[in-house]
């Protein structure tokens, strides 16, 4: 019985183990401002598969923001955050890194992954990975319909509140405010 049961451990070790990417918010963080940002990106070992990264790139829409190589090692990758085409820096980007894992074996693996953040308006803010959206309908309310003064308040990621923010933008019947 504590065979199977240590068999049972590992196995699922190996499996939380082969999920970690360099991408996980346990790995990398994110400081400075909207208009200038770091992503620190680290090396992995001990308990870990060995990751390192070679090369990271950021976008905000289509625009390239940032890109770094890391020549395997530990590298911060620097984001310069502004859209050329309304001169305002961008709430949203992407970031995408390349990187090699090395197995236990010494078998060499390149692969990539990419996370999104989001401007808070203090600071940068994973997203969670909610699946990718198939579509967005706009939601249009007729004069005099109570639906569009529901008084209900929600955050930028639209998530429904149960009180007014003090500091941040929020959305209630469908205007943009902020509390000072």
């Amino acid at each position: 019985m504590k065979k199977l049961l240590l068999a049972l451990l590992v196995l699922v070790g190996l499996q939380t183990q082969a999920q970690i990417t360099l991408c996980d918010s346990n790995m990398t963080y994110t400081t400075g401002s909207q208009y200038q940002l770091q992503i620190a990106i680290p090396v992995t070992g001990n308990s870990l598969p060995m990751m390192a990264p070679l090369y990271a790139v950021t976008y905000g829409g289509q625009d390239m923001l940032g890109e770094d190589s890391c020549f395997s090692g530990p590298c911060t990758h620097t984001v310069y955050n502004y859209n050329m085409s309304t001169g305002m820096p961008y709430d949203t980007i992407t970031t995408c890194i390349s990187y090699t894992v090395t197995d236990s074996l010494g078998n060499v693996n390149m692969t990539s992954c990419c996370f999104n953040q989001v401007w808070d308006g203090q600071a940068w803010m994973r997203m969670a990975n909610l699946g990718t959206p198939t579509a967005i309908l706009e939601y249009e309310c007729q004069l005099g319909c109570s639906c569009c003064r529901s008084n209900k308040i929600y955050d930028m990621l639209g998530r429904e509140l149960t009180e007014i923010p003090t500091g941040k933008m929020y959305i209630r019947n469908q205007k943009l405010y902020i509390r000072k």
